[in-house]
C-alpha cells in the first residue's frame, strides 16, 4: 500500500435508507464524491449594530470635514506641495483625533453613570452650571470677537491660542440636564411649580445668554429643549404658554437688530443688494451651479479663492457642492440620514427614560442643525451663521458632537448587552424547566439511556 498513489476514491458520505432502519435487509447506501478542482468562495452578509453604524457614519463625516477644511484653506497664498503632510499634521487633524478618542471613551462607558445619586450632584447639572458661567464670561472683556461675532473664550499659552465656544457646551449640557431632570423629578415634572417652572428657568437663562450673540444656535437649543420637555412628560398646555413670550423675543431679536432685519428683507431678492446682504447667498448659489453632478474636483474650487466668505465654516456645504458636485452632497446627506435613522432606532429600543431622552435629543440636535445649515446655503431660509456638524471647521464643535454621538452609541451598546444577557438567562431557565419536567415524567426504575 505504501507504493500506491491514491488507489481508491474513499466514500465521503454514508446515507442510510429512510423507512428501513429496523429491517435486516437495510444496507447503507454509499456515495462516492468525485474530486473537484473548482475553487468556491462563500460570502456571508456583513451585519452592523446601530452603534457600529453610527461609528462608521461619524468617521466618514469627520474624514470629509478634514478633507474639505484643508481644501478650503488651500488658497493661492497658502498653497503647499506636500498636501498629505499638511493634511495629517495640522490643527484640524488633532481635533478629529481628539473627537474620535472622546467618542470611543464615552461609547465604552455605561451612560447611566451620568444620572448620579441626586440631581444637584449629577454630571449634567455641573455641565450646565459651567456652560452658563462660560456664556456669561463671553459677554465680558474675556470674550473674543472673531469675524464680527463675540462667541469665543480665548486662552493664550505663549505664542499659541486655544479657543473655546461655550454655546457648543451649553446645547449638549441642556440635552443631558433635561434628560436627568426627568428621571429625578419623575411625576413632579407634570406640575407647573415643582417641575416645569424650575426647568424653564434653566433653559430660558441658557438660551438667553446664547441669543445675545448667536440667534441660530439659541433657536436650535430652544426648539430641541421644548421637544425633550414634551417627551419627558411636561403638559402640552404648559409648553403652549411659552408661545406668546417667544414671539415677542423673536420680534425684538430679529426686527430690532439691523443686520438681521436686513438679511430677512433681502432674502427673497438677494440681487437687490449683490455687494451687501445678498453677497453670501449669490456666491453660495454660484457654487452649486458650477459644481454640476460630479463637481470640479477636490481642490479645484474657484469660490474659495476669496469669493465665498466663511467657506470652511458656515458655507462649507457650498464648497462641497462645487468640488464634489451633486454626488458629494448626496453622500453627505446620506451619512446624516444614517445617523438620524440609527439614533432614532436607539431611542425607540431603549428600555429606560434616560436612554430614550438622550438618544432622541442628541440625534435631533445633529439632524436639525445639519438641516438648518443646508437650508441656509441653498438660500431656502435667510442667511444665518450655523455650522455643519462634524464638517465645518471648529474644534469645540467636532469634539463635543462626537462625544454626544458616543453617548447615543453607549445607550445602544448597554441595552444590547443587557438584552443578550436576559436572553441567555431565559434560555437557561427554559432548559432547566424542560429537564425538570422530563425527569418528573420518567417512570420509576428506569435507568439512564
Amino acid at each position: 500500500m505504501a507504493g500506491l498513489r491514491n488507489p481508491i476514491n474513499w466514500p465521503t458520505r454514508v446515507a442510510w435508507a429512510k423507512g428501513r432502519a429496523n429491517s435486516a435487509e437495510s444496507q447503507p447506501e454509499i456515495s462516492v464524491a468525485k474530486p473537484s478542482r473548482r475553487f468556491s468562495v462563500q460570502l456571508s452578509p456583513v451585519t452592523l449594530t446601530y452603534d457600529q453604524l453610527m461609528l462608521a457614519a461619524c468617521m466618514a463625516l469627520l474624514g470629509i470635514g478634514l478633507l474639505m477644511t484643508q481644501s478650503a484653506d488651500a488658497r493661492i497664498s497658502h498653497m503647499v506641495h506636500d498636501f498629505f503632510a499638511r493634511l495629517v499634521m495640522n490643527v484640524e487633524a488633532i481635533h478629529a483625533l481628539l473627537a474620535m478618542v472622546l467618542l470611543v471613551f464615552i461609547w465604552r462607558l455605561d451612560y447611566r453613570r451620568f444620572i448620579g445619586r441626586s440631581l444637584a450632584r449629577s454630571v449634567p447639572s455641573v455641565l450646565v452650571v459651567a456652560s452658563v458661567i462660560c456664556l456669561a464670561l463671553v459677554l465680558t472683556r474675556l470674550g473674543t470677537d472673531i469675524n464680527g461675532a463675540k462667541r469665543w473664550l480665548m486662552l493664550r499659552i505663549g505664542s499659541h491660542a486655544l479657543s473655546f465656544e461655550p454655546s457648543e457646551l451649553a446645547k449638549w449640557s441642556l440635552v443631558l440636564f433635561i434628560s436627568v431632570y426627568a428621571v429625578h423629578r419623575g411625576e413632579q415634572i407634570r406640575s407647573f411649580w415643582k417641575g416645569f417652572a424650575p426647568l424653564m428657568v434653566v433653559v430660558g437663562a441658557t438660551s438667553a445668554l446664547i441669543l445675545k450673540e448667536d440667534f441660530g444656535t439659541a433657536a436650535l437649543v430652544a426648539g430641541i429643549s421644548v421637544l425633550l420637555m414634551l417627551m419627558a412628560g411636561c403638559r402640552w398646555w404648559h409648553i403652549a404658554m411659552l408661545l406668546p413670550p417667544a414671539l415677542v423675543v423673536l420680534y425684538f431679536a430679529v426686527w430690532h437688530v439691523p443686520y438681521r432685519r436686513e438679511r430677512l428683507l433681502i432674502f427673497m431678492h438677494p440681487h437687490m443688494d449683490p455687494k451687501g446682504a445678498g453677497y453670501n447667498p449669490i456666491q453660495s448659489l454660484l457654487s452649486f451651479a458650477s459644481g454640476g453632478f460630479w463637481g470640479r474636483g477636490l481642490g479645484d474650487g474657484i469660490q474659495k479663492m476669496g469669493y465665498l466668505p466663511e467657506d470652511n465654516t458656515d458655507f462649507i456645504f457650498s464648497l462641497i457642492a462645487e468640488e464634489l458636485g451633486f454626488f458629494g452632497c448626496m453622500m453627505v446627506i446620506l451619512l446624516y440620514l444614517t445617523l438620524l435613522f440609527s439614533g432614532w432606532q436607539v431611542a425607540r429600543r431603549s428600555r429606560d427614560l434616560f436612554g430614550k431622552l438622550i438618544a432622541f435629543g442628541c440625534t435631533a440636535m445633529i439632524g436639525l442643525q445639519a438641516a438648518m445649515n443646508i437650508a441656509v446655503v441653498t438660500v431656502t431660509v435667510p442667511t444665518k451663521g450655523i455650522a455643519l456638524p462634524l464638517i465645518s471647521s471648529g474644534g469645540t464643535g467636532w469634539i463635543l458632537t462626537a462625544g454626544a454621538i458616543g453617548l447615543v452609541m453607549s445607550v445602544e451598546r448597554v441595552n444590547r448587552l443587557e438584552a443578550t444577557d436576559r436572553g441567555s438567562a431565559s434560555e437557561s431557565t427554559a432548559r432547566g424547566s424542560t429537564l425538570g419536567l422530563a425527569l418528573a415524567d420518567k417512570p420509576a426504575g428506569t435507568g439512564a439511556p
